[in-house]
């Protein structure tokens, strides 16, 4: 068994935390997902770092809170913005690490040339560069457009296809894969073989699609004889949208509540971490990072804030020593904060109209007691509310002072510029 394993990062879009058999799905049958939980571990209490996907997918490969990698909102292919070449990405750490790096899929952390994949650590890219609700859908591969013509029934399937073909052509050192599907974001498109077999209708066509094919890359890595020296880890990047299950959670896509925030995590790593594990340590998608880095020998830039934390011990089985908050915005507006067991919520995207605007809020839940959010405690424990609003209070000021600093240094780079022109002129 290698030391430092290849990884496989598998993470669909607006898959629910309760759309998967293994979290509870009674309608929707998933077992080549299960049986990959039932090898390894679920996390219960697993966080996307927010509740739409450009910001959730920047503080994946960052480890870092959108807000402070500027990407709080949903790109869309007008914009001009896209992750910065300050961030040093999970890619980027396990290639310097000696590993070959592929995505897959989805990006949607900008689309202009200098935001591609390729130029932030991936040795290899196929796919789209955002969702495939906006136009123009156009498949990449590498830098250039390879057909305006995409037949997205067959993306799932393609691109488990490539990244098998990534996988046999690199099995002679660590790699690193990352398969981000397009589904079952809508809309919804799947293979005829799948269409109309799932007693949960096209969305669940579309969610046994992606767990048969997930099945087909495992099944690869055993015929390889990989399987015991790789990780593989199943998550998405947000709660469901229009159709799939929260488990129960309140809220959905957009929201802070915890159905919009927590999703299904499972990871197999056969002799590390032990089958029929299930953990409620809260966890959030930007400890992959460090977790990973520190797995494959990596190393994890010191000159900046990384909000992400080694969970390598929750992987295997043990916890964290000490509670820490979680926060979640939408866009640059503090929503919530978890703490221990508890959450407290301070803004709300989007508002109820049918209500005062805010006019319940602060509201405060114990999510041991009560999971769905439905009881405010905040009278009962006063000086729980007082000690959250504090840390809320103090980390909305930290960001908020380094987007002043940012937008600082953006400032006077302009004003170069335009000195620079201004002389150039003259």
């Amino acid at each position: 068994m290698n030391d430092r394993p290849n990884i496989v990062l598998i993470v669909m879009d607006d898959l629910g935390y309760g759309d998967l058999s293994c979290m509870g799905n009674t309608i929707l049958r998933t077992p080549r997902i299960d049986s990959i939980a039932a090898d390894g571990i679920r996390l219960r209490h697993m966080y996307a770092a927010s509740a739409v996907c450009t910001p959730s997918r920047a503080a994946l490969l960052t480890g870092r809170y959108p807000q402070r990698v500027g990407l709080p909102k949903v790109l869309n292919p007008r914009d001009g913005t896209g992750l910065s070449p300050f961030e040093y990405t999970l890619p980027e750490t396990l290639r310097d690490a000696g590993y070959r790096t592929a995505m897959f899929g989805k990006w949607h952390l900008g689309c202009r040339p200098e935001h591609y994949p390729t130029r932030h650590g991936f040795d290899e890219y196929t796919g789209l560069l955002y969702s495939n609700d906006m136009h123009p859908v156009e498949l990449f591969e590498g830098d250039e457009i390879t057909t305006t013509d995409v037949d997205q029934a067959a993306l799932t399937r393609a691109y488990t296809d490539q990244a098998v073909d990534f996988i046999e052509r690199h099995a002679d050192r660590p790699f690193f894969v990352y398969l981000a599907h397009t589904m079952p974001h809508i809309p919804l498109h799947v293979e005829d073989e799948f269409a109309g077999r799932s007693a949960g209708g096209r969305y669940g066509d579309v969610v046994e699609s992606l767990d048969h094919h997930i099945g087909r890359l495992s099944d690869r890595l055993e015929d390889l004889g990989l399987a015991d020296d790789t990780i593989v880890m199943i998550t998405s990047d947000n709660g469901p949208w229009f159709e799939g299950s929260t488990g129960g959670l309140r809220g959905t896509k957009l929201h802070t509540y915890e159905g919009g925030i927590r999703v299904p995590f499972v990871a197999r790593w056969p002799g590390r971490i032990p089958a029929g594990t299930v953990s409620d340590e809260p966890v959030c998608l930007f400890d992959l990072l460090p977790t990973l880095a520190g797995l494959a020998g990596g190393a994890v830039r010191d000159d900046r804030p990384i909000d992400g934390v080694d969970v390598s011990a929750v992987l295997t089985g043990g916890s964290m020593p000490v509670p820490r908050p979680f926060f979640f915005f939408h866009w640059w507006t503090l929503n919530a904060v978890r703490w221990g067991r508890w959450k407290l919520h301070l803004d709300r995207f989007p508002r109820d109209s049918s209500r005062a605007q805010g006019k319940e809020l602060p509201q405060l839940f114990d999510l041991e007691l009560d999971p769905a959010e439905t009881y405010d405690l905040k009278d009962r424990h006063p000086d729980v509310l007082e000690q959250l609003t504090e840390l809320a209070a103090a980390f909305q000021d930290e960001i908020a002072g380094q987007r002043e600093a940012a937008e600082a240094r953006a400032a006077g780079r302009s004003t170069a510029r335009a000195c620079r022109r201004a002389s150039s002129a003259s």
